[in-house]
């Protein structure tokens, strides 16, 4: 069986640092009790606000068959305090 990782990069704009840690926190703990994935955040060394989400899917069906939409309203939220234009994102597929 093997895993899926999503992979989302992004900026955060300065003044709306604290309010996306809240959310982040708050979308990490989510998923950690819905068990749809592991997701994990990190901050750019070296580059202050640049943030990148992993979430660990444990097959390609869990992937697929993934309902997150729980989450929209917070993931709107998040998406509101970005940079315009600086969100990236791959799917990763272990072999």
């Amino acid at each position: 069986m093997s895993k899926v990782l999503l992979e989302i990069n992004y900026e955060v704009q300065p003044a709306k640092r604290e309010e996306y840690l809240g959310l982040i926190n708050e979308l990490k703990s989510g998923y950690e009790s819905s068990k749809i994935a592991k997701l994990e955040v990190f901050e750019v060394q070296g580059s202050p606000n640049n943030f990148m989400e992993i979430y660990t899917y444990g097959s390609e069906e869990a992937f697929q068959n993934a309902d997150d939409s729980a989450f929209d309203e917070t993931v709107v939220k998040i998406n509101d305090c970005l940079v315009p234009d600086k969100l990236r994102s791959y799917t990763l597929h272990q072999i």
